[in-house]
């Protein structure tokens, strides 16, 4: 089996949805996300809700997770890795001081 997940389009103009849409779908799965999923180090990323997190972490590999923040899908979000979570900074000091990349949800 291939521990990289098979990704898809993005997602433009991503809700806080899960994207997780299996070979042949139509849709997207389309339940509340509950995880943000930073696949690999061109910070591919995504939106995925419990029962698909359960998948992921059975059948792929990924660099980090975290439960979903309103800051996840903010345009200008920074991935701070240090503390689980995306941020939006609040100065540029300050996001200089952390280990953080930016990220736009796939």
């Amino acid at each position: 089996m291939d521990p990289f997940v098979p990704k898809g389009e993005p997602r433009p103009g991503s809700t806080q949805t899960c994207g997780y849409k299996p070979s042949g779908a139509s849709e997207d799965c389309g339940k509340p996300a509950t995880w943000h999923v930073m696949w690999d180090v061109q910070l591919d990323n995504s939106l995925t809700c419990d029962d698909h997190m359960a998948l992921i972490q059975q059948r792929w590999m990924y660099a980090d997770r975290h439960p979903v923040t309103a800051d996840c899908t903010m345009p200008g979000a920074l991935w701070v890795f240090v503390n689980d979570k995306c941020e939006f900074p609040t100065s540029a000091t300050s996001a200089a001081r952390r280990a953080e990349m930016p990220v736009e949800v796939a």
